[in-house]
């Protein structure tokens, strides 16, 4: 084996170290791409891995911060309906109704004190029902004031119960319990952070008082040490908790589980101004970095908003960052570490495997050495069965057999062509085979066109719809196509149009609303996974243009609840997606059958109640052949012509029914039409007739209107008006004859006379002319 030691030139680049490392021997080759590989891998992996693992495990905090203000919100959530419970209990006690319809308002103080303690509560009072203060169960000297103002016992003014956050100034509170300066250690002037509730008192039926009280959150550490609990369940981390709860009133911290460095609560500190724009100016939430007495913190802080809705403070939950960090050093310690165990393994392996595989080498050259030199007789030995060792193998066959390699060389090379001939017999029958699948592609082609048209032939579907004629034939059904996958409308015009549909394609749902408006279609074929609807609203929109359209949905597996629920609200049917030719076709036919059905059905069901309003109209119709025979007639001509409504008149002749033919004329005259007067001697009736000719029909519609009683009536009143007007000409022609007597008498007629006698004549003229 070669020796030589490398050159020790300096190399600059790659060429001048492919150079420099041609010299080295095959085992310091090998051995050192190996190590090279696994420093290089373990170091990219390890510092992948770290980095994938910090953020992962920041991540993962950030989530945990997240919901950590959901469980603070929870606690909340909890503190305010358990107030408003312990509001409302004390509202609908009798006790207190009783005292209020008495009047003792000292009673009421009494029960609304032990109320307020017995419940933890900081203040409860009562107001009337125009939301002034009437009691207040810690004050006994404070029972005025207005709350009318306050928006949660202005609701409960209303008769509705409430309960929320509020923002109220400290003399309010000081009202409530003048123990509030001294327990929460605030000046006049400011506000506080409180949870309140108020219910109505319901007496007779109306609001008769309501009871309010609430919880102050400033000093008060009740809630924030329950979500400190729920959190972080009193972990420690160097005798220092790894987390705290602060709730703030505007900026300013009011209640808090954070401990400053004399161990009492650091209340009063301010919220970072990047945290106060984000959550009191944008109402946003927000995870940040901060130091609080000189550890670092990741925190999670999001709004707080009052009943009314506004932002009144933040509730903040933050995490020590300490602890996070000394995971994240353990991790990539023990990255690195497992990185320098695998590449000091790997070293140890490399070495190994190169040892391994170069002593063969090794020998071999020695031996190659010595055939060079015509020692044929030297072999190399055969250490294993590996490529190696048949390469030593093959090395001493080539020496014990140089002689006849030529024959073997021959024998090889027959060997060859015949492999050649082989392959190129394969190949042929390859290429023949090809042949043989175009074919039967073909012929497959060829046969699936006859198994479309035989199933056309044999399908019952089709003859069951198209057996209308023109009128339901393919080339007049429209169907409208609304897909936003341009395979799917190409796949169903393709199908439909070949089943000789006239199909229209839409893309979106206002192209497809739009093309419904404008013209009349039979089928929509529409995918209810559409962006900006729903399948349900989709449905509403094209019923709502054309309510008897028939509906298919194709709907992915996703969408599969949703399709039903269509079905269910009107569509006809869905298809699940993907789907094959023969559903879209069996399901478009099946829809237009089942409309043809329901267009059937209303037809017979608009007969029949054509049919009976018919019966029931009270003026006698028939319908009469050129003999003037009834051949059709409704209830009404029927006890027109009959005494008992019950002969049957069908086959008879209005002359033998009424002894009177009102379609006879005489010779060279028209047939009788229009309307006219008409006496029914054998039925002793009058009526009115009329008639007409059913267009492209030989018959005649005859409409008789009884209008006996009408006739009689009038007769009667024609005989009383002759009456009168005979009686009134003989009283007038009597008072005529006085009036010329007394003339006579008197000797002469004066004018007053005349003019008398002149009316008396004019009156008996106009009574003769209406005789």
């Amino acid at each position: 084996m070669d020796t030589a030691r490398p050159k020790s030139n300096p190399w600059k680049g790659w060429r001048e170290f492919t150079a420099w490392a041609q010299d080295f021997s095959l085992r310091r080759k090998v051995l050192g791409g190996f190590l090279g590989v696994v420093v290089i891998v373990g170091l990219a992996t390890s510092f992948i891995g770290t980095w994938l693992a910090k953020d992962t495990i920041l991540e993962r905090a950030r989530m945990d911060l997240t919901g950590d203000l959901l469980t603070a919100q929870y606690v909340i959530n909890s503190f305010t309906e358990s107030l408003e419970r312990n509001v409302r209990l004390t509202a609908g006690s009798d006790a207190i109704k009783r005292l209020l319809e008495r009047g003792d308002m000292e009673g009421v103080r009494n029960r609304l004190a032990i109320a307020c303690v017995e419940n933890d509560m900081d203040y409860l009072s009562l107001t009337d029902d125009k939301g002034r203060v009437l009691v207040r169960g810690l004050a006994p000297q404070s029972a005025k004031g207005d709350l009318s103002d306050d928006p949660i016992v202005k609701w409960a003014i209303e008769g509705r119960s409430a309960a929320g956050l509020s923002l109220v100034a400290v003399d309010r509170l000081v009202e409530e319990n003048p123990a509030f300066p001294q327990l929460l250690g605030v000046r006049n002037g400011k506000n506080c952070l409180i949870l309140e509730a108020a219910q109505p008192i319901i007496i007779d039926n109306r609001v008769a008082a309501v009871v309010y009280g609430g919880i102050v959150l400033n000093h008060d550490k009740r809630v924030v040490e329950r979500i400190a609990r729920l959190v972080f369940k009193g972990a420690k981390y160097q005798d220092a908790d790894v987390g705290y709860v602060t709730i703030f009133e505007g900026d300013e911290a009011i209640s808090t589980t954070l401990k400053g460095d004399d161990g009492l609560p650091a209340i009063g500190f301010k919220v970072e101004d990047d945290v106060k724009r984000a959550v009191l100016e944008s109402g946003e939430q927000i995870i940040t970095r901060g130091y609080q007495f000189r550890r670092a913190y990741f925190s999670a802080t999001e709004p707080i908003r009052d009943f009314r809705g506004a932002i009144v403070g933040a509730i903040q939950v933050a995490a020590l960052q300490e602890p996070i960090n000394w995971v994240i050093d353990r991790l990539v310690a023990t990255f690195l570490v497992v990185a320098l165990l695998g590449a000091l393994l790997m070293a140890a392996i490399s070495y190994f495997l190169v040892q391994w595989i170069n002593h063969p080498l090794e020998l071999m050259l020695h031996a190659a050495r010595q055939a060079a030199e015509g020692d044929l007789s030297h072999e190399v030995p055969v250490i294993a069965r590996d490529e190696v060792g048949e390469l030593a193998a093959t090395f001493n066959l080539m020496i014990r057999n140089l002689a006849a390699s030529q024959r073997k060389l021959e024998e090889w090379g027959k060997e060859l062509a015949s492999k050649v001939a082989a392959q190129t017999g394969e190949l042929n029958q390859a290429r023949e085979q090809v042949a043989r699948v175009k074919k039967l592609a073909s012929l497959e082609k060829m046969a699936d066109g006859m198994a479309r048209i035989m199933a056309h032939i044999s399908d019952p579907l089709v003859p069951a719809y198209l057996e209308g004629g023109d009128a339901a034939s393919g080339a007049t059904i429209r169907i409208l196509v609304l897909d936003q996958d341009e395979s799917v409308l190409d796949i169903c015009q393709r199908i439909l149009e070949g089943e000789g549909f006239q199909v229209q394609l839409t893309r979106t749902v206002e192209e497809c609303l739009k093309a419904l408006e404008e013209e009349i279609f039979d089928v929509v074929v529409a995918d209810i996974d559409m962006p900006g609807t729903t399948g349900t609203e989709l449905l509403k929109e094209i019923k709502y243009r054309q309510p008897d359209l028939m509906v298919i949905f194709t709907a992915p597996f996703k969408a599969t609840e949703e399709a039903v629920e269509a079905v269910t609200l009107g569509a006809f049917d869905y298809i699940p997606k993907p789907f094959g030719p023969h559903q879209i076709l069996l399901m478009v036919y099946t829809a237009l059958q089942t409309r043809q059905a329901i267009d059937r059905t209303r037809q017979q069901h608009a007969s029949e109640r054509a049919e009976k309003i018919f019966q029931r109209l009270p003026v006698a119709i028939a319908l009469a052949d050129r003999a003037h025979r009834v051949v059709y007639n409704n209830r009404a001509f029927l006890e027109l012509a009959s005494k008992d409504g019950q002969e049957v008149v069908t086959a008879k002749t209005f002359k033998e029914l009424f002894g009177v033919d009102p379609l006879e004329r005489g010779p060279g005259e028209d047939e009788v039409a229009g309307s006219r007067w008409l006496e029914l001697p054998k039925v002793g009736r009058t009526a009115k007739l009329y008639n007409f000719k059913l267009p492209e029909e030989d018959l005649r519609v005859l409409m008789l209107v009884d209008v006996t009683d009408t006739v009689k009536k009038d007769q009667q009143a024609d005989v009383l008006r002759h009456e009168t007007l005979t009686r009134a000409q003989q009283v007038i022609h009597q008072q005529m004859r006085v009036a010329q007597e007394i003339a006579g008498l008197l000797g002469e007629t004066t004018a007053e006379t005349k003019a008398a006698l002149f009316e008396l004549i004019n009156l008996a003229k106009e009574t003769g002319e209406q005789r």
